[in-house]
Order: C-alpha cells, then structure tokens, then sequence
C-alpha cells in the first residue's frame, strides 16, 4: 500500500467513525464531517457552476440532504466520494434549474451598476474572487465553456485529484466513460487556451494548473 493509499484508508475510517456517532445524535460528529468535507464540496460547486453564490447554495442544499440521509450510507464508497454524488446531484439540478429560469444577466446589471460586484465569467452571472477560486481566468473561462459532463470529470480529476474511478462512482457512469471525457476535455481546453493567446506547455492538463498526477 503506498503512503497516499495509507493515508486515504485512514481518512475514511475516520470518516466512517463520525458517521457511526451522527447516527447516534452526535452533534459534534456532524460538525466535524462538515468541516471535513466542506472546502472541497464547495471547490467542486465552484469549480462547474462557476459562480460563488451559486456554489454556496449548492453545497448548503448537498450537506443538508446528506445529513439528513446518514442512514443511507452504506459504506460501500469512501464518505467523501458519497458525498461529493449529492453535490453533483445538486449541481445538476441547479444547472437545469438555471435553463428553465434563468436569471437575466441584465437585470443583475441594472441592479449593481457600474461599479458592481466582480466581474462577469462565462456563465453570464456574478463574478468570482480569484483568490478564491484558485484557477486563472483563461482556464477559468476554457473550463466553463466544457460540456457539463466533460466538465465534471475535469474538475473531479485534474483540480480535485480524484481517480477515475472514485470520479466514474461519484458521476455515476463507467471508468473508460470518465477517461474519454477527460481526454476530450483536455483536447478542448489546450484549444480554448491557446486561442485566448495562453503561452503554457501543449497539454491542458498543465497549462499553468496542477494536474493531479495520480491518474496517470
């Protein structure tokens, strides 16, 4: 078992542990899952929503579900890969939500002005606080433009590091679904980056971004 597998077996019998005791009305327990889990659910949201707000509300509306649910973790999956399911459930629907009845970008416009809140992503809404998001803004637009699908496992893989196959259980499709949608994702990010004059090596994987290595 190498250090980093050690290391994640550790995580999730720690993890295990704290659900053992929610389940009992631990409330401490709860606490400390949510502190746990909380920075990398909501850098997911952020991540495929593109949007700040959006990604708060997203990641509140997945942990109430998922603690609401402890019952129905079995165990079989790693808490946070369970968790991280609900947060893209949750992301999904916000997404179809946001088809149906979109938010008028002008309207937000209107409302904030010249000297509003940052500045307007790809997805036509509020801005986000680089600092924050951690991604430049060429690949933070490249990303944005992905396919919801291709972006997901974009993110899952190479911003948040996850295997393919954690990254197939938490989107819910096969290992060689998730390795084709990176491949092409990759493709489509080295494009959109050198198209918007990004001077970084030839691979997407590492334009000026961490990879994460461990898919390789």
């Amino acid at each position: 078992m190498s250090p980093t597998e050690y290391v994640r077996d550790a995580e999730a019998d720690l993890d295990l542990e704290l659900v053992v005791r929610a389940r009992s009305g631990d409330k401490d327990a709860l606490t400390q899952l949510y502190r746990r889990h909380e920075r990398r659910a909501y850098n997911l949201a952020l991540r495929t929503l593109g949007n700040s707000w959006d990604a708060a509300d997203v990641c509140q509306e997945a942990f109430i579900k998922a603690f609401r649910n402890l019952d129905s973790f079995k165990g079989e999956a790693r808490f946070g890969t369970w968790l991280h399911r609900i947060v893209v459930n949750a992301a999904y629907d916000h997404l179809r939500r946001q088809k149906t009845e979109p938010m008028d970008s002008e309207i937000l416009d209107s409302l904030s002005g010249p000297t509003g809140p940052a500045e307007v992503v790809a997805t036509g809404r509020g801005g986000i606080d680089p600092a924050v998001d951690g991604l430049s803004d060429p690949l933070r637009k490249a990303l944005m433009s992905l396919n919801e699908g291709f972006r997901f496992a974009v993110v899952l893989c190479d911003l948040l590091g996850y295997p393919y196959d954690e990254a197939a259980q938490i989107l819910g499709v096969q290992e060689g679904t998730i390795k084709s949608r990176i491949f092409r994702a990759r493709e489509t990010l080295a494009a959109a980056l050198l198209e918007a004059g990004y001077e970084g090596p030839g691979s997407a994987g590492h334009a000026g971004e961490p990879s994460a290595g461990r898919n390789h």
